[in-house]
């Protein structure tokens, strides 16, 4: 027979889950709570030293709960933040930052509030997706896994999902050819380009395209209108495409998206930035105009120098510092994400920028063997941040260091190898994931005098 409790929640942790405790002292998860309530759960699984359980009742509701407004919200793993309200969301994501750099002594708590400005809320509390990656089960239903398993929530839209990426995602659903496409898929990626609405479409088949998979996307193309074309990826044999109802233009080969950016000289340049299906982009438009902009606005009025930008993509961070006077070199593992921040730089005309294929490590490795001198290092690295790079990145002492990051216990740890000899001179996080517990955070550090050579 299941065990059932009632606890009271203490506060909320990364993963967005609760935490409270039972009269012995064991630590209780649960989620979908906030800090205060009182709430009756069942035990799922006992841990040796804490219990997973889920929620039942909430028993004594925070002011801070409100309605989820997507009906899969609890049974669907893309959110869990949904029953929380907004300002709320935002106070929890920056104590449980708190708390990260508190655990790893990085930072007390006077000291995160000196340096910590107030989060950037997001403009859009819902609808803010530009990209989203769906899973396909046996019998072509489309959805997210449900939390903690591989059982598949079927959903026709998704609350937090651009309005355009909502209406391909249902034509997808109605479509003949796209029922058929679906059959023979385990995984669909729809990517809003943001300067002409329009949405490309990856399915992850099962196995190698055939004709018939061929006249079916462009069928699909035909069929729903906000899907300008296709393509197909499949394991050993990589991606193929695009796939049109007609003839293709050049431009629709790409997505793109633009950033009006302060040229520092009293004038504003509109930056067009474009990638690659397949590349990476962050998922909300707005706010990485706002993450662009603090980087910009910290890095004002310092002596302008040389940047080495180590996971530059398609140029998001690189082709703004580039504007803004510094010579960037950057370097990225994906191949794709060069030719892209190459065609970039060439069609905004700037001269101070070079881009090179190559991993971040390798990249730093040449750099501080070549004895190279840099003024400023930026990392925009993946969740599981900057493994093996902390040595380097102290070796070559470049002045500042602007690290942002998605995941804040990795970027707790690297920090915590980087301020010997480096300080956290501002950091910010910034809402790029309403509705999820997921953050951005960025950080300015400076190089301490006495290292200074």
């Amino acid at each position: 027979m299941a065990i059932e409790h009632k606890i009271t929640i203490h506060k909320i942790i990364s993963g967005g889950v609760g935490i409270g405790r039972l009269a012995d002292g064991m630590v209780v998860m649960v989620p979908y709570v906030l800090p205060a309530e009182v709430v009756r759960v069942r035990v799922k699984r006992k841990r040796k030293d804490y219990i997973e359980a889920e929620l039942l009742e909430v028993l004594q509701p925070s002011p801070h709960r409100v309605q989820a407004e997507c009906p899969s919200f609890g049974s669907c793993g893309g959110c869990d933040l949904q029953h929380v309200d907004q300002d709320y969301q935002v106070e929890l994501k920056q104590n449980i930052l708190k708390d990260h750099l508190q655990r790893t002594g990085v930072l007390g708590e006077e000291e995160f509030c000196k340096l910590c400005a107030s989060p950037v809320s997001s403009p859009r509390k819902f609808g803010y997706r530009q990209r989203i990656r769906l899973q396909v089960d046996d019998h072509a239903r489309i959805g997210f896994y449900q939390p903690g398993s591989h059982q598949l929530e079927n959903i026709k839209d998704c609350p937090i999902a651009r309005s355009e990426i909502n209406e391909a995602l249902i034509g997808l659903q109605s479509s003949e050819h796209g029922l058929s496409l679906l059959k023979q898929a385990n995984e669909v990626e729809l990517i809003l380009s943001p300067d002409d609405f329009r949405v490309i479409s990856i399915i992850h088949f099962k196995r190698k395209p055939r004709p018939g998979d061929l006249k079916n996307a462009a069928g699909l193309c035909g069929d729903v209108v906000r899907i300008s074309c296709l393509y197909f990826k499949s394991e050993g044999h990589g991606m193929s495409g695009p796939f049109f109802a007609g003839k293709s233009r050049d431009d629709e080969l790409f997505i793109n998206f633009r950033i009006s950016l302060d040229n520092g000289q009293g004038g504003v340049k509109d930056l067009l930035l474009s990638f690659e299906p397949g590349g990476f982009c962050q998922i909300n438009q707005e706010q990485n105009e706002n993450l662009i902009a603090i980087v910009l606005e910290w890095l004002n009025g310092e002596p302008l120098g040389r940047a080495l930008d180590l996971f530059c993509g398609m140029g998001n961070f690189s082709l703004p510092l580039a504007v803004m006077g510094y010579e960037v070199v950057g370097m990225d593992l994906q191949r794709s994400a060069i030719r892209s921040a190459i065609r970039n730089a060439a069609q905004a005309k700037l001269d101070n920028c070079s881009f090179s294929k190559s991993s971040a490590y390798e990249g730093l490795k040449k750099a501080v063997g070549e004895k190279k001198r840099y003024d400023l290092v930026l990392l925009d690295p993946p969740r599981q941040g900057c493994t093996g790079l902390v040595p380097l990145l102290l070796e070559l002492g470049s002045t500042y260091i602007i690290y942002i990051s998605c995941d804040p216990a990795t970027l707790a740890r690297d920090l915590a190898g980087l301020t010997d000899d480096y300080e956290i001179q501002k950091m910010r996080l910034v809402d790029m994931f309403p509705q999820t517990h997921h953050m951005e955070t960025v950080v300015l550090l400076k190089r301490k005098a006495d290292d200074v050579s």
